[in-house]
């Protein structure tokens, strides 16, 4: 595999041009300073908007039809692979709920292609090669990371990690038991038992609210773990990528060789339809613990939605800006009722979720559950000033830019959009998309979004479900540990 020419090293990074300009233009400002004598006013510097597009990646077909995108990018003589699939826990029979994570755990310790798990271990090693996969709800992931020099024989492991795995039942009797010690564990962190619970409220009656148990993974076999894995390499979803030092006709030609047959549009592990909206209730999870985790969620808008844009600026008003944001100033500043608060807002293709959360003193725990919801009805009604559309806008425009100071990220983002079917330009029109939102939109979303109702609440921490506290609100629902 032959280098290009030298002047082909060294492209500019987005990330890298987006901070040259910046640099560049306080340069001349203060170049002219020192011509004049005087100290500038950083305030007065004229802001040039923003222009920016995701680098352009190659894409490309393999024979079984997986897609393929490719990103060259010859600073060191690195390259990372990855690969995207669907598949995952939501796809998992209720009766044997965990089998995803077994299989997770199961393929990349159990030996691949005739190599024992050791042997496997001690080749990466020696070669200093990064390999991880893994499953996780929905989607499953694998990637590769190696020098150049040794690309082709990287690529063979990969190949044979996906295709050929072993899964040594002592592996998979190790899978299991972790799989088994990792719910155990849930019970004590509060934030992962929160969202445990609110999933399983949230999602009640759908693939996605069903929840693993001891009794669920002890069910699942060795059988049952090669089973799935040959549905995923037959009848699943891939796209593979790569970025880095290579030559992109010839990595494709050895994508083509050893990953030809996988499905680019398989029909094993089908999108999955949207739940619908839970009727209100509280949640209440008693633990004794000195501070309470509260989250509140409900359904929101797909990604393909008109609502999105407005809804994103709309979150990042409320909670998720940080300390700027409407929740931390009136929750924690101004009240100090809240270790830690904010909102956030995920879609995906078939739908979305929105939500707060908090951590407070078990003392103020109803207090802080009230005041969210306060604070969530009071920016429905007002909705948001110009100026704070505004800031909103300019804090997400440069949190995007610096999404892709990393080359990988594209790719990645290309690849998790090829799996879910979704538009492979959102990335190019998510600028120009989210400036055309209007003030008036915002508080569309935020009006429609933001009420107290419906939803689900929960809350967990030292709390008494008889309290008074819990009394004349939506119904409340009582999950006690063992």
């Amino acid at each position: 595999m032959q280098r290009p020419p030298a002047r082909s090293r060294g492209r500019p990074r987005p990330g890298r041009t987006a901070t040259l300009a910046v640099v560049l233009g306080l340069l001349l400002v203060l170049d002219g300073c020192a011509a004049t004598g005087r100290a500038p006013d950083l305030r007065r510097l004229p802001l040039v908007p923003l222009s920016f597009s995701p680098p352009a990646v190659r894409q490309e077909r393999l024979s079984g039809g997986a897609r393929v995108f490719l990103l060259p990018d010859r600073d060191v003589p690195l390259v990372r692979v990855f690969a995207v699939f669907r598949g995952g826990s939501v796809y998992d029979p209720p009766e044997k709920a965990g089998l995803a994570q077994v299989l997770s755990l199961a393929w990349r310790s159990g030996g691949a292609g005739g190599l024992a798990p050791e042997a496997l271990d001690d080749l990466l090693e020696g070669r200093g090669m990064d390999l991880s996969l893994g499953l996780g709800r929905d989607k499953g992931s694998a990637s590769l990371t190696v020098l150049t020099a040794d690309l082709d024989q990287g690529l063979d492991v990969l190949a044979r990690l996906v295709r050929e795995p072993t899964f040594r039942p002592d592996r998979v009797e190790w899978a299991t038991a972790q799989v088994k010690d990792g719910i155990r564990r849930e019970v004590d962190d509060p934030d992962t038992l929160a969202f445990r619970e609110l999933r399983r409220a949230l999602y009640r009656g759908h693939p996605r609210g069903v929840i693993a148990t001891e009794e669920t993974v002890g069910r699942v076999t060795r059988d049952d773990v090669v089973a799935l894995h040959r549905r995923l390499v037959t009848e699943g979803t891939w796209a593979l990528g790569a970025v880095g030092d290579f030559d992109p006709d010839a990595l494709l030609e050895a994508l083509e060789r050893r990953f030809g047959p996988l499905p680019g549009e398989g029909t094993g592990f089908p999108p999955l339809p949207a739940a619908p909206e839970p009727a209100p209730r509280t949640v209440l999870v008693p633990k004794a613990l000195p501070q309470s985790t509260v989250v509140w969620a409900r359904f929101g808008p797909l990604r393909l939605s008109p609502e999105f844009y407005p809804l994103d600026l709309a979150d990042y008003l409320l909670g998720g800006g940080g300390f700027q944001s409407l929740l931390v100033r009136e929750v924690r500043s101004d009240r100090g009722l809240a270790y830690s608060v904010g909102s956030f807002y995920d879609a995906y293709p078939e739908f979305g979720v929105l939500g707060v959360l908090a951590s407070t003193k078990k003392e103020s725990t109803a207090e802080v559950v009230e005041l969210l919801a306060a604070v969530r009805e009071g920016a429905a009604r007002r909705g948001f000033s110009p100026e704070d559309v505004a800031r909103g806008k300019e804090s997400l425009e440069n949190r995007y830019v610096f999404l892709y100071e990393d080359p990988a990220s594209s790719v990645r983002e290309q690849l998790a959009l090829a799996v879910d079917g979704l538009p492979l330009d959102l990335p190019a029109a998510y600028l120009p998309s989210l400036r055309a939102v209007s003030t008036d939109q915002v508080a569309s979303a935020a009006r429609r979004y933001f009420p107290r109702v419906p939803g689900v609440t929960v809350v967990v921490g030292d709390v008494d479900p008889a309290a008074d506290a819990w009394k004349g609100g939506a119904p409340v629902e009582v999950v006690r540990l063992p």
